[in-house]
């Protein structure tokens, strides 16, 4: 393992997730304003350890593989959060978790066959657009904990409860569906070697 600067932000979107997750579940509004901030560094690290990656042409397989898990786990632990909060549909988020770590381990079983998986830009998509959506109900959950702007708790709560939080997890998930696809058919010559049947 190479302990370069993106490696390690890398490293440390999976340490903020756990932290995350049991602060923002406390009953502490600091501690649930204090776990918002720290994911929302957490999900910046994701931009930053790419634009240092690029700029100083630092590249490594530990790192190809390092990052997008780091932010599978960070995600993953912000959708559970919303679950065990009732802000989103378990179902949905079983879908997203799945489609995931199925995608990290069939990364794993390609590199253990010497066999490269091409990343698709609909997945670096995904990724952002789940960061956003994320960030969005966040933001509101530290307003409210800090009783920031003078927003009322009935005024927040029906945002973050509103048709467009339900609306945009179901876009989410069905594009997390999308990608899963596109992902096995980007990479149908490495599935049928592994698998031995062919993606359309």
């Amino acid at each position: 393992m190479q302990l370069s600067v993106p490696n390690i932000l890398s490293l440390s979107r999976i340490i903020v997730a756990p932290v995350f997750l049991f602060l923002f579940l406390s009953k502490d509004p600091n501690l649930v304003a204090f776990s918002c901030v720290l994911f929302l560094i957490g999900a910046l690290s994701d931009y930053f350890d790419g634009w240092y990656a690029r700029k100083y042409n630092i590249a490594s397989d530990w790192g190809v593989f390092i990052d997008p898990l780091a932010d599978k786990i960070l995600t993953s632990a912000g959708f559970i959060a919303y679950v065990m909060l009732g802000l989103v549909p378990f179902w949905m988020i079983l879908i997203i978790i799945i489609r995931d770590f199925s995608i990290t381990f069939f990364r794993l079983f390609a590199d253990s066959h010497n066999l490269t998986i091409r990343t698709s830009n609909s997945a670096k998509w995904k990724t952002f657009l789940q960061f956003v959506f994320l960030a969005y109900i966040q933001i509101f959950i530290f307003i409210d904990k800090l009783n920031l702007f003078n927003l009322s708790k009935e005024t927040i709560y029906k945002i973050i409860h509103s048709d467009f939080t339900y609306y945009s997890i179901l876009f989410l998930t069905l594009l997390t569906i999308y990608t899963f696809y596109k992902y096995l058919r980007d990479n149908k010559s490495v599935v049928n070697k592994l698998f031995g049947f062919e993606i359309n």
